[in-house]
């Protein structure tokens, strides 16, 4: 039962009633109040209408009749006055004396009420206007009291005080209340009984999302939740569901692929460390066998312990430079003219082409922001690269530099032997080589290009290869021009 009363089905129901509630509630209140004034107001012109609808000579033979109360045996043509507006209590308050007069009483009203000298003279100074006023009698019951001043004999004689009891009026706005109380109940529970299936209807579609997400785990990300375009939260709601399952389903994804990447990594690593420190001592066992008392032997031993070593430390060089990059990039950001870099380059690009041509064409001010050390490290990589893959004698090696809207474009091109086309896709992994046999002879690891992707994309920038069997291969750099 508890959790019933939690659902948003019940809520939506409870919180929509309990408006309703509230809302007839201040109908009703409204009702009650304008009602009661209103029926108070007719009653009051009823009165004011009959009070001016009465001939003079009624007023002035009943206040005749009256004066002559007391003396029936005087005539002088008062008669017995016949009232026809039942339950009402008539003062007469003469304007000159400003004695009071009663002219007829309810037994039920009781005594009639007084008021101050004001109020008489307002309804003399105002004769159209309606006054009333709303008081006790000596019982304690509410009585409305009419103040309408007459005229008798074309004079203005005074103010006649007509009061009634409300309470038939209470009467007829407690029997119009008492309806309107049992219609509104009844329309609650028509609208308990028709709201409940219009919520169930309504909430379908959630409770559907609610279901097949209790189907949807990490086995089967590939799911999505249906969009009715009928309901806009709940259609938002299921696209926003679906948007977060593909988030999720890309992120498992990555995961994965960084957990095979990792497997990858430490699998290439370890045969890449594995090969010198092989190397190295099967030259130690040699040594141990004799071969260090043969000079001869014992220098190309340890010449060549001593380039499987270098061979290791570049290899736990670039492991630990890639490592530094991937969790926390420290660069020296500065804006600069790159040409000038290359340019001081060039006397060290020259020594690394040796008998290959080398070509400069760089644009002047060539602005960018870049670490100066790590460019020259991604310049250094490519044409590294370049250098492995062209001919000693007949290779060129080209470096273009321009400017464009974007930012800069750095081009290294060669001549040399080309990359194949099932190649290109991994160029820039750890550790891959296209050609292992010729990266062995120059001492390669395959972390080259791979540093230097991190690198450009540290600068926000892009690198691409383009490259054909035969004619050569081009990597394209470009750097955002700076803010």
């Amino acid at each position: 039962m508890k959790k019933r009363f939690k659902t948003l089905r019940f809520q939506l129901l409870f919180r929509s009633l309990c408006i309703l509630v509230l809302l007839l509630f201040f109908v009703g209140a409204m009702q009650y109040v304008f009602g009661k004034r209103l029926l108070y107001e007719n009653r009051a012109v009823s009165i004011q209408s009959y009070i001016n609808s009465t001939e003079p000579t009624i007023w002035k033979n009943i206040k005749r009749y009256k004066s002559n109360s007391d003396s029936p045996d005087k005539s002088d043509g008062a008669v017995r006055p016949a009232f026809i507006y039942p339950g009402v209590t008539i003062v007469f308050i003469d304007k000159k004396t400003k004695v009071r007069t009663v002219l007829s009483t309810d037994p039920y009203a009781g005594a009639p009420p007084t008021f101050k000298k004001s109020v008489y003279d307002e309804a003399l100074e105002d004769t159209m206007a309606l006054h009333y006023r709303m008081t006790k009698n000596e019982f304690g019951e509410e009585v409305l009291v009419v103040f309408q001043a007459i005229n008798i004999d074309g004079k203005e004689a005074g103010v006649i005080q007509m009061s009634a009891l409300t309470s038939p009026l209470k009467d007829v706005l407690l029997r119009q209340i008492s309806i309107y109380s049992t219609l509104s109940l009844v329309a609650l529970l028509l609208g308990l009984f028709t709201f409940l299936p219009v919520v169930r209807h309504t909430l379908k579609p959630l409770s559907q999302i609610v279901h097949m997400m209790g189907h949807i785990n990490a086995g089967n990300l590939n799911k999505r939740l249906p969009v009715y375009r009928k309901q806009m939260e709940i259609d938002a709601l299921a696209i926003s569901f679906n948007h977060m399952l593909e988030r999720i389903e890309i992120s498992f994804k990555a995961e994965k692929e960084a957990r095979e990447r990792i497997r990858q990594f430490v699998s290439d690593a370890s045969h890449e460390l594995r090969t010198p420190l092989t190397s190295i001592h099967g030259f130690i066992e040699v040594l141990l066998r004799g071969a260090a008392l043969q000079p001869e032997q014992r220098d190309r031993a340890l010449n060549s312990m001593y380039e499987e070593s270098k061979r290791a430390t570049r290899l736990i060089e670039d492991l630990l430079f890639l490592a530094k990059i991937d969790r926390v990039p420290s660069f020296e950001m500065k804006r600069g003219d790159l040409d000038l870099l290359i340019r001081e380059m060039e006397p060290q690009l020259s020594l690394l082409a040796k008998e290959r041509k080398l070509q400069l064409l760089l644009e002047d001010h060539a602005e960018a922001v870049f670490d100066r050390d790590k460019m020259k490290q991604v310049i250094l990589n490519v044409v590294y690269n370049a250098v492995q893959f062209t001919d000693e004698k007949t290779g060129a090696i080209t470096i273009s530099l321009q400017k464009d809207h974007d930012g800069v474009m750095l081009m290294i091109a060669d001549n040399g032997t080309g990359i194949a086309p099932e190649h290109l896709p991994h160029l820039f992994d750890r550790f891959y080589r296209a050609d292992p046999s010729r990266s062995r002879k120059y001492g390669g690891s395959g972390l080259g290009l791979a540093i230097t992707k991190s690198i450009i994309d540290s600068h926000n920038g892009t690198i691409e290869v383009k490259s054909e069997i035969g004619r050569g291969t081009v990597f394209l750099i470009r750097l955002p021009a700076p803010e």
